[in-house]
């Protein structure tokens, strides 16, 4: 039997316009009234997902900024891994040098720019407040930025070039079409995953989750039933236990009467 249920935000617990389907919202308490925990984890800041576990009422600590922060119910810090300041100012250097403009995300939570350009829409999109800073080559952001992230898609030559460059030092990964990740080598979702489920005494085949890009790859790892929406990502397709309907479908909540509830969802129930 599952006790913890954990799962991805955009693309999977949500639909293409970041909405909660009824059938998703009704899973999930479902879920908790059967007395299994639910964990949010995902590359969104706290903030953008407080609606989220005030819907459900979640009481455990939450997995944010894709595992560099996780967060407890009413907001406060227990873990976090800042990015190196040498290496921090490393990758804006190096990204601006290519003519791009970075958002950074702090152990408060915020995101912040310099320098506002259109692609940030993408971020602000899907729930993220932006806020501007003066200069974030400052200390106060070199020395407390938890992520450093850019809104390109994966043919974008940016790509490949931070990867290259700061592939071994850093986790560099995708949550999105347009958000495009790099934090600290020891922040992942799975590595978050893996010291919560230590905190809370339950072992690994009791934890079922649910992704659909590639930074949900170490939180498969660290289940013991990983569940993959038809929209995710190859690489995540293939390592998944199980694949389910698309998020816009509410595949989240088809999967989760099927193999967690083990109850019969009628088509009037699905929409």
């Amino acid at each position: 039997m599952f006790k913890l249920l954990v799962t991805d935000v955009d693309g999977t617990l949500l639909d293409h316009q970041s909405k909660l389907t009824d059938l998703n919202k009704r899973a999930i308490k479902d879920c908790i009234n059967a007395g299994i925990k639910v964990v949010i984890a995902t590359g969104k800041s706290f903030s953008a997902v407080e609606h989220l576990i005030k819907e459900f009422n979640l009481q455990l600590p939450q997995i944010t900024l894709g595992g560099a922060m996780t967060v407890t119910p009413d907001g406060k810090v227990i873990d976090s891994f800042t990015i190196p300041e040498k290496i921090y100012h490393e990758i804006i250097d190096a990204v601006r040098a290519k003519g791009y403009e970075p958002l950074i995300a702090t152990v408060e939570g915020k995101i912040y720019y310099q320098k506002f350009v259109p692609e940030m829409k993408n971020v602000m999109e899907i729930g993220e407040t932006l806020y501007e800073a003066d200069n974030i080559k400052k200390d106060i952001y070199a020395k407390h930025s938890v992520s450093i992230f850019l809104s390109i898609t994966a043919d974008d030559p940016l790509d490949s070039y931070i990867r290259k460059e700061f592939g071994k030092r850093m986790l560099i990964s995708r949550s999105g079409k347009y958000f495009f990740d790099i934090l600290n080598i020891k922040a992942s979702k799975g590595n978050s995953l893996k010291k919560l489920i230590k905190r809370l005494k339950i072992s690994k085949e009791e934890v079922i989750s649910f992704g659909d890009s590639q930074n949900d790859i170490s939180l498969f790892k660290e289940s013991g039933f990983s569940i993959a929406v038809k929209n995710s990502y190859p690489e995540l397709i293939e390592l998944a236990d199980a694949i389910t309907d698309e998020n816009h479908k509410s595949g989240l909540g088809k999967a989760i009467y099927k193999y967690i509830l083990h109850k019969t969802v009628s088509t009037e129930a699905e929409f």
